[in-house]
Protein backbone atom coordinates (compact mmCIF):
# COMPACT_ATOMS: atom_id res chain seq x y z
CA UNK A 1 0.00 0.00 0.00
CA UNK A 2 1.27 3.50 -0.96
CA UNK A 3 0.86 6.18 1.61
CA UNK A 4 1.83 10.24 0.27
CA UNK A 5 4.55 12.06 2.15
CA UNK A 6 3.85 15.36 2.71
CA UNK A 7 -0.29 14.36 2.54
CA UNK A 8 -2.22 17.12 2.47
CA UNK A 9 -6.08 17.94 0.87
CA UNK A 10 -4.68 19.91 -2.19
CA UNK A 11 -3.51 16.91 -4.62
CA UNK A 12 -1.12 19.26 -5.97
CA UNK A 13 1.12 19.62 -2.96
CA UNK A 14 1.29 15.68 -2.85
CA UNK A 15 4.98 15.06 -3.96
CA UNK A 16 5.87 11.82 -3.92
CA UNK A 17 4.91 8.27 -2.55
CA UNK A 18 7.02 5.85 -0.28
CA UNK A 19 6.46 2.37 -0.58
CA UNK A 20 9.07 -0.50 1.26
CA UNK A 21 10.96 2.54 1.55
CA UNK A 22 11.23 3.20 -2.15
CA UNK A 23 10.99 6.87 -2.61
CA UNK A 24 8.69 7.42 -6.01
CA UNK A 25 7.79 10.28 -7.75
CA UNK A 26 3.85 11.00 -7.70
CA UNK A 27 3.37 12.35 -11.16
CA UNK A 28 -0.55 12.32 -10.13
CA UNK A 29 1.28 15.28 -8.52
CA UNK A 30 1.83 17.89 -10.40
CA UNK A 31 4.91 20.30 -9.13
CA UNK A 32 7.80 22.26 -11.38
CA UNK A 33 10.39 21.84 -9.06
CA UNK A 34 10.05 17.70 -8.00
CA UNK A 35 14.12 17.51 -7.87
CA UNK A 36 14.65 20.18 -4.77
CA UNK A 37 10.88 18.62 -3.02
CA UNK A 38 12.83 15.45 -3.27
CA UNK A 39 16.51 17.01 -1.67
CA UNK A 40 14.73 19.15 0.70
CA UNK A 41 12.22 16.24 2.26
CA UNK A 42 15.40 14.30 2.18
CA UNK A 43 17.00 16.86 4.06
CA UNK A 44 14.72 17.21 6.31
CA UNK A 45 14.41 13.61 6.99
CA UNK A 46 17.80 13.35 8.07
CA UNK A 47 18.33 16.55 9.79
CA UNK A 48 18.91 14.93 13.73
CA UNK A 49 20.81 11.90 12.00
CA UNK A 50 24.45 12.12 12.32
CA UNK A 51 25.45 8.84 11.08
CA UNK A 52 24.04 8.32 7.38
CA UNK A 53 25.33 6.43 4.48
CA UNK A 54 24.29 7.50 0.75
CA UNK A 55 25.43 5.43 -2.34
CA UNK A 56 24.41 5.37 -5.77
CA UNK A 57 24.51 2.56 -8.24
CA UNK A 58 24.28 2.38 -11.64
CA UNK A 59 21.42 0.00 -12.96
CA UNK A 60 20.95 0.73 -16.55
CA UNK A 61 19.40 -2.88 -18.12
CA UNK A 62 20.20 -0.83 -21.73
CA UNK A 63 23.87 -1.47 -21.35
CA UNK A 64 24.42 -4.67 -18.28
CA UNK A 65 22.56 -7.50 -17.62
CA UNK A 66 20.87 -7.91 -13.92
CA UNK A 67 23.79 -10.82 -13.10
CA UNK A 68 26.31 -7.78 -14.23
CA UNK A 69 23.97 -5.29 -12.07
CA UNK A 70 23.98 -7.44 -8.97
CA UNK A 71 27.95 -8.33 -8.94
CA UNK A 72 28.48 -4.12 -9.16
CA UNK A 73 25.96 -4.31 -6.10
CA UNK A 74 27.70 -6.99 -4.47
CA UNK A 75 30.86 -4.97 -4.80
CA UNK A 76 30.15 -1.52 -3.51
CA UNK A 77 28.43 -3.74 -0.46
CA UNK A 78 31.84 -4.70 0.54
CA UNK A 79 33.04 -1.60 0.28
CA UNK A 80 30.82 0.13 2.12
CA UNK A 81 31.45 -2.17 4.93
CA UNK A 82 35.36 -1.42 4.62
CA UNK A 83 34.77 1.84 4.13
CA UNK A 84 32.27 2.25 7.02
CA UNK A 85 34.20 0.11 9.51
CA UNK A 86 37.09 2.20 8.93
CA UNK A 87 34.91 5.87 8.75
CA UNK A 88 33.29 5.37 12.19
CA UNK A 89 36.12 2.72 13.90
CA UNK A 90 33.31 0.56 14.20
CA UNK A 91 32.40 -2.78 12.39
CA UNK A 92 28.82 -3.12 14.43
CA UNK A 93 26.98 -1.64 11.12
CA UNK A 94 27.91 -4.22 8.70
CA UNK A 95 25.17 -5.97 9.23
CA UNK A 96 22.62 -3.04 8.96
CA UNK A 97 24.36 -2.04 5.52
CA UNK A 98 24.45 -5.85 4.06
CA UNK A 99 20.32 -5.64 5.22
CA UNK A 100 19.70 -2.44 2.89
CA UNK A 101 21.82 -3.54 -0.29
CA UNK A 102 20.19 -7.11 0.06
CA UNK A 103 17.02 -5.56 -0.10
CA UNK A 104 17.96 -3.37 -3.17
CA UNK A 105 18.68 -6.72 -4.50
CA UNK A 106 16.17 -8.47 -4.17
CA UNK A 107 14.32 -5.44 -5.74
CA UNK A 108 16.29 -6.02 -9.18
CA UNK A 109 15.90 -9.68 -9.19
CA UNK A 110 12.45 -9.42 -9.11
CA UNK A 111 12.12 -6.33 -11.60
CA UNK A 112 11.01 -3.86 -9.18
CA UNK A 113 13.21 -1.00 -10.76
CA UNK A 114 10.88 0.20 -13.33
CA UNK A 115 12.60 2.15 -16.11
CA UNK A 116 15.17 3.44 -13.48
CA UNK A 117 18.87 3.91 -14.86
CA UNK A 118 20.73 4.47 -11.54
CA UNK A 119 19.60 4.11 -7.83
CA UNK A 120 20.19 6.41 -4.64
CA UNK A 121 20.09 5.01 -1.43
CA UNK A 122 20.37 7.56 1.89
CA UNK A 123 20.20 5.36 4.98
CA UNK A 124 20.55 5.83 9.08
CA UNK A 125 23.17 3.58 10.38
CA UNK A 126 21.50 3.84 14.11
CA UNK A 127 17.81 3.25 13.19
CA UNK A 128 15.31 2.67 10.84
CA UNK A 129 14.78 4.64 7.83
CA UNK A 130 16.53 4.53 4.68
CA UNK A 131 15.20 5.53 0.83
CA UNK A 132 15.91 4.54 -2.59
CA UNK A 133 15.21 6.99 -5.58
CA UNK A 134 15.55 5.74 -8.73
CA UNK A 135 17.39 8.26 -11.55
CA UNK A 136 16.34 8.67 -15.17
CA UNK A 137 20.53 8.64 -15.73
CA UNK A 138 23.18 6.06 -15.44
CA UNK A 139 25.11 7.20 -12.32
CA UNK A 140 29.09 6.59 -10.99
CA UNK A 141 28.71 3.67 -7.98
CA UNK A 142 29.88 5.12 -5.34
CA UNK A 143 29.36 5.30 -1.49
CA UNK A 144 29.81 7.86 1.57
CA UNK A 145 29.33 8.21 4.85
CA UNK A 146 28.94 11.46 6.57
CA UNK A 147 26.45 13.70 9.05
CA UNK A 148 24.54 14.98 6.11
CA UNK A 149 23.21 13.53 2.72
CA UNK A 150 25.85 13.54 0.27
CA UNK A 151 23.39 15.10 -2.55
CA UNK A 152 25.32 16.70 -5.96
CA UNK A 153 24.61 13.94 -7.86
CA UNK A 154 21.23 13.20 -7.28
CA UNK A 155 20.66 16.65 -8.39
CA UNK A 156 22.79 16.48 -11.39
CA UNK A 157 20.58 13.34 -12.19
CA UNK A 158 17.24 15.35 -11.58
CA UNK A 159 17.69 19.09 -12.25
CA UNK A 160 17.00 18.75 -16.26
CA UNK A 161 13.82 17.23 -15.92
CA UNK A 162 10.95 18.97 -15.82
CA UNK A 163 7.09 17.66 -15.15
CA UNK A 164 5.82 17.61 -19.13
CA UNK A 165 2.66 17.11 -20.48
CA UNK A 166 3.20 15.17 -23.37
CA UNK A 167 0.49 14.56 -26.78
CA UNK A 168 1.39 12.54 -29.41
CA UNK A 169 -0.89 13.51 -32.42
CA UNK A 170 -2.24 11.19 -35.41
CA UNK A 171 -5.00 12.03 -38.22
CA UNK A 172 -7.49 10.21 -36.19
CA UNK A 173 -6.47 9.96 -32.71
CA UNK A 174 -4.20 11.66 -30.17
CA UNK A 175 -2.14 10.12 -26.86
CA UNK A 176 -1.30 11.99 -23.97
CA UNK A 177 1.40 10.77 -21.23
CA UNK A 178 2.27 12.79 -17.95
CA UNK A 179 6.44 12.45 -17.72
CA UNK A 180 8.94 13.75 -15.52
CA UNK A 181 12.47 11.72 -15.24
CA UNK A 182 12.05 7.99 -15.78
CA UNK A 183 7.92 7.82 -14.33
CA UNK A 184 5.46 7.77 -16.84
CA UNK A 185 1.64 7.70 -16.42
CA UNK A 186 -0.36 7.19 -19.59
CA UNK A 187 -3.65 9.66 -19.48
CA UNK A 188 -5.74 8.97 -22.09
CA UNK A 189 -6.21 8.28 -25.89
CA UNK A 190 -8.57 10.85 -27.86
CA UNK A 191 -9.96 8.95 -30.87
CA UNK A 192 -12.35 10.77 -33.70
CA UNK A 193 -14.13 9.41 -36.61
CA UNK A 194 -11.97 11.17 -39.18
CA UNK A 195 -13.01 10.03 -42.48
CA UNK A 196 -10.06 8.73 -45.02
CA UNK A 197 -8.79 10.40 -48.03
CA UNK A 198 -9.86 9.04 -50.85
CA UNK A 199 -9.91 9.77 -54.36
CA UNK A 200 -13.10 10.44 -56.64
CA UNK A 201 -13.10 11.74 -59.89
CA UNK A 202 -16.31 12.89 -60.01
CA UNK A 203 -17.35 16.03 -62.02
CA UNK A 204 -14.60 17.93 -63.28
CA UNK A 205 -12.99 16.43 -59.85
CA UNK A 206 -15.18 18.65 -57.75
CA UNK A 207 -16.17 15.32 -55.67
CA UNK A 208 -12.66 14.87 -55.18
CA UNK A 209 -12.26 18.54 -54.17
CA UNK A 210 -15.40 18.25 -52.00
CA UNK A 211 -14.15 14.97 -50.36
CA UNK A 212 -10.67 16.60 -49.59
CA UNK A 213 -12.08 19.38 -48.27
CA UNK A 214 -14.73 17.73 -46.08
CA UNK A 215 -11.77 15.34 -44.58
CA UNK A 216 -9.57 18.51 -43.99
CA UNK A 217 -12.71 20.39 -41.94
CA UNK A 218 -12.52 16.81 -39.72
CA UNK A 219 -8.93 16.83 -39.34
CA UNK A 220 -9.04 20.61 -38.09
CA UNK A 221 -11.58 19.54 -35.31
CA UNK A 222 -9.71 16.99 -34.32
CA UNK A 223 -7.09 19.07 -33.59
CA UNK A 224 -8.93 22.05 -32.12
CA UNK A 225 -9.93 19.02 -29.63
CA UNK A 226 -6.80 18.05 -29.19
CA UNK A 227 -5.47 21.56 -28.13
CA UNK A 228 -8.33 21.77 -25.70
CA UNK A 229 -7.71 17.81 -24.21
CA UNK A 230 -4.32 19.63 -23.47
CA UNK A 231 -5.63 22.62 -22.41
CA UNK A 232 -7.78 20.60 -19.90
CA UNK A 233 -5.46 18.12 -19.02
CA UNK A 234 -2.86 21.10 -18.04
CA UNK A 235 -5.41 22.67 -15.42
CA UNK A 236 -5.28 19.24 -13.73
CA UNK A 237 -1.77 19.60 -12.92
CA UNK A 238 1.49 22.20 -12.42
CA UNK A 239 3.24 21.38 -15.68
CA UNK A 240 6.11 23.28 -16.51
CA UNK A 241 6.23 22.23 -20.12
CA UNK A 242 3.70 20.65 -22.80
CA UNK A 243 5.62 18.90 -25.26
CA UNK A 244 3.99 17.79 -28.39
CA UNK A 245 4.97 14.88 -30.91
CA UNK A 246 3.41 12.41 -33.57
CA UNK A 247 2.70 13.90 -36.94
CA UNK A 248 5.02 16.68 -37.19
CA UNK A 249 2.78 18.75 -39.14
CA UNK A 250 -0.35 18.77 -36.84
CA UNK A 251 1.96 18.89 -33.89
CA UNK A 252 3.18 22.50 -35.15
CA UNK A 253 -0.74 23.61 -35.64
CA UNK A 254 -1.74 21.90 -32.10
CA UNK A 255 1.18 23.59 -30.49
CA UNK A 256 -0.29 27.02 -32.37
CA UNK A 257 -3.28 26.55 -30.59
CA UNK A 258 -2.37 25.98 -27.08
CA UNK A 259 0.25 28.44 -27.38
CA UNK A 260 -2.23 30.86 -27.53
CA UNK A 261 -4.22 30.09 -24.32
CA UNK A 262 -0.94 28.89 -22.06
CA UNK A 263 0.93 32.15 -22.04
CA UNK A 264 2.83 31.13 -18.86
CA UNK A 265 4.57 27.67 -20.04
CA UNK A 266 6.27 26.71 -22.55
CA UNK A 267 4.35 24.80 -25.34
CA UNK A 268 6.87 23.05 -27.44
CA UNK A 269 7.46 20.59 -30.74
CA UNK A 270 9.40 17.35 -29.95
CA UNK A 271 11.05 16.56 -33.05
CA UNK A 272 12.12 13.53 -32.06
CA UNK A 273 8.67 11.84 -30.80
CA UNK A 274 7.05 10.51 -34.08
CA UNK A 275 3.90 8.31 -33.74
CA UNK A 276 3.93 5.58 -31.32
CA UNK A 277 3.24 4.07 -28.41
CA UNK A 278 6.02 2.67 -26.98
CA UNK A 279 6.78 3.90 -23.33
CA UNK A 280 10.79 3.54 -24.10
CA UNK A 281 10.35 5.39 -27.38
CA UNK A 282 8.39 8.48 -25.62
CA UNK A 283 10.66 9.05 -22.22
CA UNK A 284 13.97 8.67 -24.55
CA UNK A 285 12.37 11.46 -26.80
CA UNK A 286 11.55 13.73 -23.80
CA UNK A 287 14.81 12.96 -21.53
CA UNK A 288 16.55 14.14 -24.71
CA UNK A 289 14.38 17.37 -25.08
CA UNK A 290 15.30 17.78 -21.54
CA UNK A 291 19.20 17.57 -21.60
CA UNK A 292 19.14 19.80 -24.89
CA UNK A 293 17.18 22.48 -22.88
CA UNK A 294 19.30 22.39 -19.59
CA UNK A 295 22.64 22.63 -21.58
CA UNK A 296 21.02 25.92 -23.26
CA UNK A 297 19.76 27.39 -19.74
CA UNK A 298 22.41 26.31 -17.74
CA UNK A 299 25.01 27.83 -20.10
CA UNK A 300 23.06 31.50 -20.36
CA UNK A 301 22.87 31.13 -16.55
CA UNK A 302 26.80 30.45 -16.25
CA UNK A 303 27.64 33.56 -18.19
CA UNK A 304 25.01 35.83 -16.73
CA UNK A 305 26.72 34.96 -13.23
CA UNK A 306 29.76 35.37 -14.77
CA UNK A 307 29.20 39.17 -16.32
CA UNK A 308 27.39 39.88 -12.81
CA UNK A 309 30.17 39.03 -10.61
CA UNK A 310 32.81 40.53 -13.00
CA UNK A 311 30.69 44.09 -13.16
CA UNK A 312 30.44 43.71 -9.20
CA UNK A 313 27.11 43.11 -9.34
CA UNK A 314 24.45 40.23 -7.21
CA UNK A 315 26.36 37.20 -8.38
CA UNK A 316 29.91 35.72 -6.30
CA UNK A 317 32.28 33.23 -8.27
CA UNK A 318 35.09 31.18 -6.06
CA UNK A 319 34.79 28.93 -3.52
CA UNK A 320 36.09 31.62 -0.80
CA UNK A 321 33.24 34.05 -2.29
CA UNK A 322 30.64 31.21 -2.13
CA UNK A 323 31.26 30.13 1.14
CA UNK A 324 31.52 33.89 2.70
CA UNK A 325 27.98 34.58 0.73
CA UNK A 326 26.76 30.77 2.49
CA UNK A 327 27.52 31.73 6.13
CA UNK A 328 25.52 35.22 5.49
CA UNK A 329 22.89 33.29 3.70
CA UNK A 330 23.18 35.51 0.48
CA UNK A 331 22.99 32.81 -1.83
CA UNK A 332 20.08 32.26 -3.96
CA UNK A 333 20.96 29.98 -6.78
CA UNK A 334 24.17 28.12 -6.56
CA UNK A 335 25.83 26.51 -9.75
CA UNK A 336 28.55 23.84 -9.60
CA UNK A 337 30.01 22.73 -13.22
CA UNK A 338 30.94 19.33 -12.22
CA UNK A 339 30.94 18.10 -8.68
CA UNK A 340 34.44 17.71 -7.24
CA UNK A 341 35.24 16.56 -2.87
CA UNK A 342 37.30 19.31 -1.74
CA UNK A 343 38.35 19.30 1.86
CA UNK A 344 37.73 22.29 3.91
CA UNK A 345 36.73 23.44 7.84
CA UNK A 346 33.21 23.95 9.40
CA UNK A 347 32.83 25.64 12.85
CA UNK A 348 31.81 23.05 15.56
CA UNK A 349 29.73 26.35 17.13
CA UNK A 350 28.08 28.10 14.83
CA UNK A 351 28.55 25.96 11.67
CA UNK A 352 29.97 28.46 9.60
CA UNK A 353 31.99 26.99 6.51
CA UNK A 354 35.79 28.14 5.58
CA UNK A 355 38.55 26.65 3.17
CA UNK A 356 41.98 26.86 5.78
CA UNK A 357 40.69 29.01 8.54
CA UNK A 358 41.55 27.84 12.25
CA UNK A 359 38.84 30.42 13.71
CA UNK A 360 35.61 30.91 12.68
CA UNK A 361 35.05 33.92 10.16
CA UNK A 362 31.78 34.39 12.25
CA UNK A 363 31.70 33.51 15.94
CA UNK A 364 35.77 32.57 16.19
CA UNK A 365 35.47 29.46 17.22
CA UNK A 366 37.44 26.03 16.64
CA UNK A 367 37.22 25.50 13.25
CA UNK A 368 36.89 21.44 12.11
CA UNK A 369 38.11 19.76 9.40
CA UNK A 370 35.89 18.69 6.46
CA UNK A 371 36.13 16.39 3.19
CA UNK A 372 33.57 17.69 1.40
CA UNK A 373 33.41 21.59 1.53
CA UNK A 374 31.08 21.70 -1.90
CA UNK A 375 28.18 18.92 -0.91
CA UNK A 376 28.16 21.16 2.39
CA UNK A 377 27.63 24.41 0.46
CA UNK A 378 24.48 22.34 -1.31
CA UNK A 379 23.40 21.31 1.55
CA UNK A 380 22.79 24.09 3.61
CA UNK A 381 21.64 26.14 0.27
CA UNK A 382 18.85 23.96 0.09
CA UNK A 383 18.26 24.44 3.97
CA UNK A 384 18.00 27.96 3.65
CA UNK A 385 15.43 27.95 0.46
CA UNK A 386 18.29 28.56 -1.89
CA UNK A 387 18.26 26.83 -5.47
CA UNK A 388 21.39 24.69 -6.35
CA UNK A 389 22.59 23.51 -9.85
CA UNK A 390 25.00 20.96 -10.34
CA UNK A 391 25.70 21.13 -14.32
CA UNK A 392 27.73 17.58 -14.79
CA UNK A 393 30.46 19.25 -16.91
CA UNK A 394 33.52 21.84 -17.37
CA UNK A 395 31.82 25.39 -17.96
CA UNK A 396 33.14 29.16 -18.52
CA UNK A 397 33.27 28.74 -14.02
CA UNK A 398 36.14 26.56 -14.39
CA UNK A 399 38.32 29.68 -14.01
CA UNK A 400 36.57 30.34 -11.14
CA UNK A 401 37.10 27.27 -8.68
CA UNK A 402 34.05 25.56 -10.73
CA UNK A 403 31.26 27.21 -8.77
CA UNK A 404 29.10 30.17 -8.51
CA UNK A 405 25.84 31.42 -7.41
CA UNK A 406 23.64 35.15 -7.92
CA UNK A 407 23.11 36.49 -4.93
CA UNK A 408 19.82 37.69 -2.63
CA UNK A 409 21.29 40.76 -1.71
CA UNK A 410 24.95 42.46 -2.10
CA UNK A 411 27.79 41.55 0.05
Amino acid sequence: MRFALNACSDRKKTIFLIKRNFLYFNINEGVKRVFESVAKTLLRECETKTRLMSFYIDCDRSKRSAKEILIDLKNLQKKAIEEGANFYADTRYSERISSIFNDLGEKLVHGGLGEAKGIACFADLEGDYYRFIELPVSVENLVKFSDHPFLAPLIEALYPHRLTLVAVVEARRATFYRVFASAIDKLLTLEEDVPPKVKSAGWYGLEETRIKRHVEDHVKRHLKNVAATLRALYDDDNYSLVLIGGNANYALVVADLVGEILADTPVEVCSKLGITDQVRIILEAVTDHAIKSFVESSSKLVQSIITEYEKGGLAIAGLRGIIRASNLYAIHQLVIDEYRMIGGKRCGSCGALGVDEDACPLCHGAMEVVDDLINLLVCRTLRNDGDVIVIGGQSPLREYDGIGASLRFAI
